[in-house]
């Protein structure tokens, strides 16, 4: 009888040990199960953060003006037809954090090639610039072109440059390289304010 007991007895331990065992090896593959799949990419953490991000106490006020450009392109027509309205003076566009704004032509008593403006060349105020975050400053010497109207080509560019803003932050005045094809196509002084925004 006292056998009994014990056959008994280490058949019921032996199922308990069964089912804890095999609770056990359920959630091992339930598990391995949900991470099979060794090759999912996690999300790419960007550099830069959301736009609403930006109003923290690194952000500021960058301000830009265009003072002349040198050595741009100047076609042979130009150079013909300088004292007719076929070839306009050059503009500029510059834009930084979704803010765009055009200068007016150049001064009349510049040239195309070496394009100085003093007439609604900025101050132009770009906001909630925040140089811990990457941004660029990029900028577009235009000029119209009369002769290419109705060729839908009313406009040229001369050349264009684009730039870190971190590159500008400690500058007074900065002569910038243009670039047209890839190729260089002159340069263009531009001066330089940013005011800290500090909360």
């Amino acid at each position: 009888m006292e056998r009994l007991k014990n056959i008994t007895h280490s058949v019921v331990n032996s199922s308990f040990e069964n089912q804890t065992l095999n609770a056990g090896i359920n959630k091992a593959q339930n598990w391995w199960k949900n991470h099979q799949n060794h090759n999912i990419s996690l999300p790419i953490v960007q550099d830069t953060p959301p736009s609403s991000s930006r109003d923290d106490h690194h952000s500021g006020q960058l301000i830009v003006t265009i003072l002349c450009a040198e050595d741009l392109y100047e076609s042979r027509l130009s150079m013909f037809t300088a004292s007719t309205p076929v070839l306009e003076r050059p503009y500029a566009i510059i834009e930084c954090n979704h803010q765009r704004f055009q200068t007016k032509q150049a001064d009349s008593i510049s040239t195309n090639q070496n394009p100085q403006w003093t007439d609604d060349n900025g101050p132009f105020y770009f906001d909630r610039i925040n140089p811990d975050f990457i941004d660029h400053l990029t900028i577009w010497i235009q000029q119209k072109d009369t002769l290419h109207v109705r060729k839908h080509k009313q406009t040229k560019t001369l050349g264009m440059c684009e730039v870190d803003i971190r590159n500008l932050i400690d500058q007074e005045q900065i002569w910038l390289p243009l670039k047209k094809d890839n190729k260089p196509v002159g340069q263009i002084l531009l001066q330089i304010a940013f005011i800290s925004q500090e909360k």
